[in-house]
């Protein structure tokens, strides 16, 4: 086998280049450091080899310790530093999901709810939202993203399933409880005044939650700018939500004005 053929199997393109994540970078320097002193607490030389072969892998495969991309954005969160990271959209991570309980969903019910309630329509080849149901929502997200801190996270708390707390990290919302969830700003601005909206109409209040996240996707307003909204795809230095190898380019609704990408088609 040829150095180049080794050395092309060992590349991950889809985690180095533009598509390195910055947030994997640091935590990965940090783990090789401190592996790094560690074995040289033994051997200086063994040490180096250690440096010397975490380096070349970072440098080939953008992370050495596996599942890197699902854990580090979180870990260097906190940090008052802007790494520039896109972080992917999660599905998993929906107003329904806060606290211990958090219940699971039947889409066919929960849309057939929606269209009992005359939320969604149906004019038997495909369904839309009814337009008083979006002016009202569109209306209450507009009002929610220019809320003061304290009022927003206020509202994002009325509107949960659960007793958690909302509190505001960097670009990401924090529902913290017995199950930690963390939102998007479009996620967490979309679903509360979905479940705001839903309150006005003949909806059970345990079904209201859960109808959020379909709901998303009828979106044709940014909830974070009140720009349109489209069909594109999201690729980002993580690989996009999941694995890189499972869906390359993930099809989502995104804003044509600040990129916000609200929802997974």
């Amino acid at each position: 086998m040829s150095e180049f053929t080794l050395l092309d199997r060992l590349r991950q393109p889809e985690y180095t280049g533009e598509n390195r994540c910055r947030p994997c970078t640091v935590v990965n320097l940090g783990i090789i450091a401190v592996a790094g002193v560690a074995v040289a607490v033994w051997s200086a030389l063994a040490a180096a080899v250690v440096v010397a072969v975490g380096l070349v892998a970072l440098a080939l495969r953008g992370y050495v310790v596996p599942g890197t991309p699902r854990f580090a954005p979180r870990l260097v969160e906190p940090l008052p530093f802007d790494f520039g990271h896109t972080d992917p959209l999660r599905e998993t991570d929906t107003l329904s999901d806060a606290g211990d309980d958090a219940a699971e969903a039947d889409p066919q019910a929960v849309l057939e709810s929606l269209v009992v309630a005359g939320v969604v329509e149906d004019d038997g080849e495909q369904l839309f939202l009814n337009d008083a149901f979006r002016e009202a929502w569109t209306d209450r997200m507009a009002t929610l993203r220019s809320a003061d801190e304290s009022a927003f996270l206020d509202r994002i708390e009325a509107a949960s399933p659960a007793d958690i707390e909302a509190q505001l990290h960097n670009d990401h919302v924090l529902l913290a409880g017995g199950r930690d969830v963390w939102l998007r700003p479009s996620v967490a601005i979309a679903e509360t005044a979905a479940v705001e909206t839903l309150a006005e109409w003949d909806l059970p209040a345990e079904t209201r939650p859960l109808a959020t996240q379909p709901l998303r996707t009828f979106l044709r307003t940014c909830p974070v700018c009140g720009g349109p909204v489209s069909e594109t795809t999201c690729r980002d230095c993580c690989g996009g939500s999941g694995s890189v190898h499972e869906s390359p380019d993930q099809p989502v609704l995104a804003c044509e004005d600040c990129g916000a990408a609200v929802a997974e088609l």
